[in-house]
């Protein structure tokens, strides 16, 4: 089992499979993932260019119901190997438990809750949950997930504290912040984070 912070929110998971989250900026060409998941089609979020890297013939797309249209569009596929999901809604792809769980800002108009956009619970030996570009919201308050990687930028995310409370209210073990340092927050954000986390939640800081 590992976890790596490419840049950003781009995320690399390996656990019963080679999962990828979101892959932007990626060094070299792998084409190792077996399962790539987008959680919305923002430029940082959704880089057809970096999918090319890491896709393999036989490479499995989750995105969420209202993308796959753009996704398709964008990148050369075979439409079976593309599996798209409502929010709220869980599915299975290799031997993966997946649950699309809704991604939204609240007060904020860059993502709404009408477009359908969002994170996922993936269940391989372990549990993780990663958020795509969301505030706190009373679906993040129920879920339950071994590690957490959650937006800590601001802005068009949750902030830092803003993470850190939910973080402690809802007892998680591990945290990894994301979604910092560039497109918004400053390069301190994880650490900010780290500090307002309780200290029962081992806090990772990757970027």
């Amino acid at each position: 089992m590992s976890i790596q912070i490419n840049y950003h929110s781009s995320i690399r998971i390996e656990d019963k499979a080679v999962m990828y989250f979101d892959p932007w900026k990626i060094e070299g060409e792998p084409h190792d993932a077996d399962i790539i998941f987008v959680t919305h089609t923002h430029y940082d979020h959704f880089s057809p260019e970096d999918i090319l890297k890491i896709r393999k013939p036989d490479t499995v797309i989750v995105a969420p119901e209202t993308a796959g249209q753009e996704i398709l569009n964008a990148v050369s596929m075979d439409a079976d190997f593309l599996v798209t999901a409502e929010p709220g809604e869980k599915i299975e792809v290799d031997g993966i438990l997946i649950e699309a769980v809704p991604a939204y800002n609240i007060g904020k108009p860059f993502h709404r809750k009408e477009y359908g956009w969002c994170g996922y619970v993936v269940t391989g030996t372990k549990s993780y949950y990663v958020a795509g570009d969301t505030d706190v919201t009373p679906e993040l308050m129920k879920l339950n997930a071994d590690v957490f990687l959650l937006p800590v930028g601001g802005k068009y995310t949750m902030d830092a504290k803003e993470a850190a409370d939910l973080v402690n209210k809802i007892g998680v073990k591990k945290a990894i912040p994301t979604h910092y340092g560039e497109v918004a927050g400053g390069p301190d954000c994880g650490r900010k984070f780290a500090e307002l986390s309780n200290a029962d939640t081992e806090v990772e800081v990757m970027l």
